[in-house]
């Protein structure tokens, strides 16, 4: 009699475990998936669009800000050994270090350059060349005083955009 008993209990409890098995498995391996996409805006990662045009052999450069923070913007020409390169009369543009030309003003969101008028002359050995903008923008940042100022090492830029290396340093 206890024989039959142990067996109707562990009868019981394999048709409970049997039963119970399959919901378990269930809970335990289902799966739901959701797509969404949201946009995400870090503000200064994106690059300020830039015009430039050349009329009569001077190539005139514009720099938007299409951010969401106020910007240091400058601007550097590369161009092959033929060529020179002179910085016409631009009020707010100065050429200071390293080829660049630097915009003095804080350029807002929504606001854009002056004008920079670069006069491209070459020595008409080839009839084939190019002058590359290469374009820079960095947050500007303020010390204790409230001064601001430019940190050209955080820059964002259009350089690895523009061409290969190999071709840029063809035209040096």
């Amino acid at each position: 009699m206890k024989v039959n008993r142990l067996i109707l209990v562990a009868a019981a409890i394999a048709l409970i475990g049997g039963l119970a098995v399959k919901p378990a498995i269930a809970y335990f391996t289902d799966t739901a998936t959701v797509s969404k996409t949201i946009p995400i805006s870090l503000g200064d990662v994106e690059l300020p669009e830039m015009d430039d045009d050349v009329n009569q052999m001077i190539k005139t450069i514009a720099i938007s800000n299409t951010g969401e923070y106020d910007i240091f913007v400058r601007a550097k020409a590369l161009y092959p050994d033929t060529c020179t390169i002179t910085k016409q009369t631009s009020t707010n543009w100065s050429d200071l270090d390293g080829g660049y030309y630097y915009y003095s003003e804080i350029l807002k969101p929504g606001e854009k350059t002056e004008d920079l008028n670069l006069k491209i002359d070459f020595d008409g050995s080839t009839s084939d060349f190019n002058v590359i903008i290469i374009q820079e923008a960095t947050k500007v940042l303020y010390d204790e005083e409230g001064n601001a100022y430019a940190d050209w090492t955080n820059a964002i830029s259009n350089e690895d955009q523009v061409q290969p290396v190999e071709v840029i340093e063809q035209m040096r």
